[in-house]
């Protein structure tokens, strides 16, 4: 895939930044808190690259990943740092136990928030780009970046979003990544030609 134009990393960048406010509004309402969002950073980075920008805080992530396909089809990974995750969790079920004793019932909750937050996100992709996706049950994993990368394949390049979440009092870092293969990057780039040849 050739890189993406300045014009087609704005409309990129214009797309998600819709689509991540309705996950915002949707985590709103799981947590009963006003929610604000920064205006996503979006980035297309091979994994060796994003694992060299996480290595430098060394911190554990929990990851909830679901397969998607569509015009641009991969796997779809909501992140939180360890401490943003369990902050969460304790809005949603007022748990205060650490990341690795949750029980069964409080990791489902958490997947089932990144199902409903990764759902809203896709959903506002569908309405720019005028079609629709069809996603995977979500898996729930933590652990260092390079151990959630490569669980999706090492080769792939990631469409790297990072976005600062702020619930009132506090202050949430989120991470949302896409995995895609060369022929996925060219779908998602014929994509956004027909997004931008439609404005």
């Amino acid at each position: 895939m050739k890189d993406l134009t300045a014009l087609e990393l704005d409309a990129l960048a214009e797309i998600f930044n819709i689509s991540v406010g309705r996950s915002a509004s949707v985590l709103s309402e799981l947590t009963g808190e006003a929610v604000t969002m920064s205006v996503p950073m979006v980035h297309i980075l091979s994994s060796e690259r994003v694992v060299e920008l996480f290595a430098i805080s060394h911190e554990r992530l929990t990851c909830i990943s679901q397969q998607f396909s569509g015009s641009f089809s991969g796997a779809a990974m909501l992140m939180f740092t360890e401490s943003s995750s369990l902050e969460v969790v304790r809005l949603m079920l007022g748990s205060q136990v650490p990341l690795e004793q949750l029980s069964e019932i409080e990791q489902d909750a958490l997947s089932e928030i990144g199902n409903i937050i990764l759902n809203a996100c896709f959903a506002g992709i569908a309405d720019m780009l005028r079609d629709s996706f069809s996603c995977e049950l979500p898996e729930l994993m933590t652990g260092d970046i390079e151990h959630i990368l490569h669980s999706g394949g090492s080769e792939q390049k990631v469409l790297f979003l990072q976005i600062k979440l702020g619930l009132e009092q506090r202050n949430l870092e989120g991470y949302l990544a896409f995995l895609m293969g060369s022929e996925t990057e060219s779908m998602l780039q014929q994509s956004l030609s027909n997004f931008l040849s439609g404005m």
